[in-house]
Protein backbone atom coordinates (compact mmCIF):
# COMPACT_ATOMS: atom_id res chain seq x y z
CA UNK A 1 0.00 0.00 0.00
CA UNK A 2 1.40 3.33 -1.02
CA UNK A 3 1.83 5.79 1.82
CA UNK A 4 0.67 9.33 1.08
CA UNK A 5 2.95 12.06 2.27
CA UNK A 6 1.18 14.84 4.07
CA UNK A 7 2.40 18.28 3.26
CA UNK A 8 3.03 20.49 6.21
CA UNK A 9 0.78 23.53 6.22
CA UNK A 10 2.48 26.77 5.32
CA UNK A 11 2.70 29.62 7.82
CA UNK A 12 -0.19 31.39 6.14
CA UNK A 13 -2.31 28.23 6.33
CA UNK A 14 -1.50 27.96 10.03
CA UNK A 15 -2.69 31.52 10.59
CA UNK A 16 -5.83 30.73 8.63
CA UNK A 17 -6.37 27.77 10.96
CA UNK A 18 -5.96 30.14 13.94
CA UNK A 19 -8.57 32.45 12.41
CA UNK A 20 -10.84 29.45 11.93
CA UNK A 21 -10.40 28.58 15.61
CA UNK A 22 -11.36 32.15 16.53
CA UNK A 23 -14.51 31.76 14.40
CA UNK A 24 -15.21 28.44 16.13
CA UNK A 25 -14.79 30.06 19.56
CA UNK A 26 -17.18 32.88 18.62
CA UNK A 27 -19.68 30.35 17.25
CA UNK A 28 -19.52 28.18 20.36
CA UNK A 29 -19.81 31.26 22.57
CA UNK A 30 -23.03 32.12 20.81
CA UNK A 31 -24.22 28.52 21.16
CA UNK A 32 -23.67 28.93 24.91
CA UNK A 33 -25.76 32.13 24.71
CA UNK A 34 -28.66 30.10 23.28
CA UNK A 35 -28.41 27.48 26.01
CA UNK A 36 -28.18 30.04 28.80
CA UNK A 37 -31.04 32.14 27.42
CA UNK A 38 -33.32 29.12 27.20
CA UNK A 39 -32.27 27.89 30.64
CA UNK A 40 -32.77 31.27 32.30
CA UNK A 41 -36.08 31.78 30.46
CA UNK A 42 -37.36 28.59 32.06
CA UNK A 43 -35.98 29.44 35.52
CA UNK A 44 -36.85 33.15 35.62
CA UNK A 45 -39.70 33.82 33.18
CA UNK A 46 -40.86 36.99 34.97
CA UNK A 47 -37.47 38.69 35.27
CA UNK A 48 -37.61 42.30 34.11
CA UNK A 49 -35.15 42.79 31.24
CA UNK A 50 -34.50 45.33 28.51
CA UNK A 51 -34.59 42.54 25.87
CA UNK A 52 -36.42 39.24 25.86
CA UNK A 53 -34.94 35.79 26.34
CA UNK A 54 -36.18 34.93 22.86
CA UNK A 55 -34.18 37.82 21.36
CA UNK A 56 -31.03 36.59 23.11
CA UNK A 57 -31.58 33.00 21.95
CA UNK A 58 -32.37 33.96 18.34
CA UNK A 59 -29.40 36.31 18.05
CA UNK A 60 -27.16 33.65 19.59
CA UNK A 61 -28.43 31.12 17.06
CA UNK A 62 -27.96 33.46 14.14
CA UNK A 63 -24.38 34.39 15.06
CA UNK A 64 -23.56 30.77 15.93
CA UNK A 65 -24.50 29.66 12.41
CA UNK A 66 -22.69 32.62 10.80
CA UNK A 67 -19.43 31.94 12.64
CA UNK A 68 -19.54 28.19 12.06
CA UNK A 69 -20.03 28.78 8.32
CA UNK A 70 -17.08 31.20 8.38
CA UNK A 71 -14.95 28.62 10.16
CA UNK A 72 -15.81 26.01 7.54
CA UNK A 73 -15.10 28.45 4.70
CA UNK A 74 -11.71 29.34 6.18
CA UNK A 75 -10.71 25.71 6.69
CA UNK A 76 -11.81 24.77 3.16
CA UNK A 77 -10.03 27.86 1.75
CA UNK A 78 -13.13 28.86 -0.17
CA UNK A 79 -12.42 32.10 -2.06
CA UNK A 80 -15.15 34.03 -0.20
CA UNK A 81 -14.14 32.68 3.22
CA UNK A 82 -11.72 35.45 4.10
CA UNK A 83 -14.20 38.21 3.32
CA UNK A 84 -16.99 36.36 5.10
CA UNK A 85 -14.90 36.10 8.26
CA UNK A 86 -13.97 39.79 8.08
CA UNK A 87 -17.56 40.89 7.49
CA UNK A 88 -19.03 38.56 10.12
CA UNK A 89 -16.58 39.60 12.82
CA UNK A 90 -17.02 43.30 12.08
CA UNK A 91 -20.83 43.14 11.87
CA UNK A 92 -20.97 41.05 15.03
CA UNK A 93 -19.01 43.69 16.93
CA UNK A 94 -21.25 46.44 15.54
CA UNK A 95 -24.24 44.42 16.73
CA UNK A 96 -22.67 43.99 20.18
CA UNK A 97 -22.09 47.73 20.51
CA UNK A 98 -25.57 48.63 19.28
CA UNK A 99 -26.89 46.33 22.00
CA UNK A 100 -24.62 48.02 24.57
CA UNK A 101 -25.84 51.49 23.64
CA UNK A 102 -29.51 50.53 23.49
CA UNK A 103 -29.93 47.94 26.21
CA UNK A 104 -27.31 48.31 28.96
CA UNK A 105 -29.60 49.14 31.84
CA UNK A 106 -27.32 49.93 34.76
CA UNK A 107 -24.16 51.77 35.67
CA UNK A 108 -22.15 48.57 36.23
CA UNK A 109 -22.68 47.54 32.60
CA UNK A 110 -21.51 50.97 31.45
CA UNK A 111 -18.42 50.75 33.65
CA UNK A 112 -17.34 47.73 31.64
CA UNK A 113 -17.44 49.59 28.32
CA UNK A 114 -13.71 50.49 28.31
CA UNK A 115 -12.76 46.83 28.83
CA UNK A 116 -15.27 45.74 26.20
CA UNK A 117 -13.94 48.35 23.78
CA UNK A 118 -10.38 47.10 24.27
CA UNK A 119 -11.47 43.50 23.64
CA UNK A 120 -13.42 44.57 20.55
CA UNK A 121 -10.45 46.46 19.14
CA UNK A 122 -8.09 43.56 19.88
CA UNK A 123 -10.38 41.06 18.14
CA UNK A 124 -10.95 43.27 15.11
CA UNK A 125 -7.26 44.14 14.81
CA UNK A 126 -6.29 40.46 15.00
CA UNK A 127 -8.82 39.33 12.40
CA UNK A 128 -8.18 42.24 10.00
CA UNK A 129 -4.37 42.11 10.25
CA UNK A 130 -4.11 38.33 9.82
CA UNK A 131 -6.71 38.26 7.02
CA UNK A 132 -4.95 40.98 5.06
CA UNK A 133 -1.43 39.57 5.16
CA UNK A 134 -0.40 39.10 1.52
CA UNK A 135 0.40 35.41 1.98
CA UNK A 136 -3.00 34.77 3.59
CA UNK A 137 -4.77 36.68 0.83
CA UNK A 138 -2.97 34.57 -1.80
CA UNK A 139 -4.32 31.40 -0.22
CA UNK A 140 -7.85 32.51 -1.08
CA UNK A 141 -7.14 33.77 -4.60
CA UNK A 142 -7.05 30.35 -6.21
CA UNK A 143 -8.92 27.15 -5.61
CA UNK A 144 -6.87 24.98 -3.30
CA UNK A 145 -7.42 21.93 -1.20
CA UNK A 146 -8.50 22.35 2.40
CA UNK A 147 -5.97 22.73 5.16
CA UNK A 148 -5.07 19.23 6.29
Amino acid sequence: MEERKRRKPTWSQRWIAVLALVMLALGLGNLARIVMALRYAAQMPDLQMTVSWIYLAVMGGFWCVVFLVCMLALMRLWPWGRWAALAATTLYQVHVWVNHFLFDANERARQLWPRDAALTLALLAFVWVISNWPSVRREFQTERKAIS
